[in-house]
């Protein structure tokens, strides 16, 4: 029987919350580490990509370790952010997006609102960087603009390929969830190794320190909007972290082990996702267990993501800035193959091969996760929000899902051939991610305070942090803009 819920969760547009009953948080016990494996593993491996391998390099090249305290407040920031996108889910079983939706004015200004602070999204430029090095092994040196239509070709292959993990497995969740930690296992590895045998200590001190000289500048001109785009995307970035949301419910983490999950066109066929979200009652024994998931997302958070993240932005930027320090200006396809170059210098040209290997592995599953990201976002917001796909069996919800899919194939495919310099979109798509993730921290905020029952609610500490936020993208975001905007204004003829 339906259950009206919170008095502001009720939306004409969204059907009523279910009721049920909350189950035990799994317990944690050290010898069977793999319980650990969820969202937050998950997600490490889909955030160590472009920015870590793009704009490591770019930054540490250019500045130092001097400025790496930015990745420090933008991963702990956004720790706020996934525990309280995710402490929505573990309610109701519905994604945080489906909340936003649920906020007056309704889902018709939503909808055109996040559509557009989706777009920085949009652009598949991790397919057009993770071609420059697949383009650099055929070559056997670094791509020049006489080669621009090889590195094209190879970003149409790679996009196309990025395609393939979500058609099996299950659970679309599970099929990510393994193309990640074998991409883990083999990125950290390598990195690790060159890390540990060929990097200096001074250079592990810059790069180490560099994450807590907050408030440290370079001196003399500073571009903003390559260091928006760093913050951008460390850890994960724009409207990507709100697939914490998501995975936590195809997880079956919480009351999203009543909702389902996004099955798979292989492999699927018994997979179901609700039409609604279920709710518990909040009865002393209920909150009891509640707390014990609170304990659960914070291990994932704490023990797996936030040192993850830090990790995966260290490693690369040790690596660059060993191999590649002294103010070199990087420019366009160059910063995708750039260390590689550098370390085959020095120690024989199977680390040109390996490093180029890397860098493709970082960036092109990477992209999976955020066709995934894209496509499960709007396809929640479909099942749960359009009242004629409420007739359909739960398991029909992949036609939505692909549907969203095949379109945005054909998408990725015009973007790339419309696709400037790739580091010139990434920084583009970077600054608009601030945007995004600045607003939906506010709106996130606005979600968990008014919609969730008062026992269910964030204290003091999780809302002054979703504030902060907020407050750093945006702020980031606002000068990036102001000193950009003379470009801008030349680009538009005004």
């Amino acid at each position: 029987m339906a259950a009206p819920g919170h008095p502001a969760a009720r939306s004409t547009a969204f059907p009523d919350w279910q009721r049920g009953e909350l189950a035990p948080a799994p317990p944690f016990q050290p010898r069977r580490w793999t319980s650990l494996i969820g969202p937050g593993l998950l997600m490490v491996g889909a955030n160590i990509g472009g920015g870590e391998w793009l704009f490591g390099p770019l930054v540490t090249a250019q500045y130092g370790g001097q400025v790496m305290w930015l990745a420090t407040l933008a991963i702990v920031f956004q720790v706020f952010y996934n525990l309280s996108v995710m402490r929505y889910t573990l309610y109701c079983g519905e994604t945080i997006f489906i909340g936003f939706f649920r906020t007056p004015p309704g889902p018709l200004l939503w909808t055109i609102f996040y559509l557009i602070f989706d777009f920085g999204g949009l652009w598949p430029y991790l397919s057009s960087n993770a071609a420059v090095p697949l383009a650099s092994v055929i070559l056997g040196r670094l791509p020049t603009a006489a080669e621009g239509s090889l590195v094209r070709t190879l970003s149409y292959c790679i996009f196309l390929t990025a395609l393939v993990p979500l058609i099996f497995g299950g659970k679309i969740y599970n099929a990510l969830e393994r193309v990640m930690v074998v991409k883990l296992t083999l990125i950290l590895s390598y990195l690790g190794f060159v890390v540990v045998v060929w990097v200096s200590p001074s250079t592990w001190w810059e790069i180490g320190s560099g994450f807590f000289k907050f408030g440290t500048l370079p001196q003399g001109e500073i571009n903003w909007a390559t260091l928006a785009a760093f913050a951008a995307v460390a850890g994960a970035g724009g409207m990507t972290n709100s697939a914490f949301s998501n995975y936590a419910r195809d997880k079956g983490w919480g009351m999203g082990s009543k909702a389902g999950a996004i099955p798979s066109a292989v492999g699927g066929r018994t997979i179901k996702l609700s039409h609604s979200g279920t709710a518990f009652d909040t009865s002393p024994s209920a909150l009891e267990r509640w707390k014990g998931w609170l304990v659960h997302i914070r291990r994932d958070q704490l023990m797996l993501w936030l040192p993850g993240c830090i990790l995966g932005m260290a490693l690369p930027s040790m690596f660059s800035y060993e191999f590649l320090r002294g103010g070199v200006k990087v420019e366009g396809n160059a910063v995708a193959a750039m260390t590689a170059q550098a370390i085959s210098v020095q120690h024989g040209p199977v680390f040109w091969y390996l490093t180029l290997l890397c860098g493709f592995l970082i960036m092109a599953p990477t992209q999976v996760s955020q066709i995934d990201a894209i496509c499960r976002r709007w396809t929640d917001v479909l099942w749960i929000g359009v009242k004629r796909l409420h007739k359909l069996d739960g398991n029909k919800v992949k036609y939505i899902y692909y549907g969203i899919l095949a379109a945005y194939a054909c998408w990725g495919l015009v973007a790339l051939r419309l696709t400037p310099n790739p580091l010139v979109l990434a920084i583009a798509s970077g600054t608009m991610m601030n945007f995004a993730l600045g607003f939906s921290s506010i709106h996130t905020l606005y979600v968990v305070s008014r919609i969730l029952p008062p026992e269910i609610r964030p204290g003091l500490l999780m809302r002054c942090g979703l504030a902060c936020c907020a407050t750093f993208y945006l702020g980031i975001s606002v000068i990036t803009f102001r000193q950009q905007w003379p470009n801008l204004k030349a680009w538009l003829g005004l």
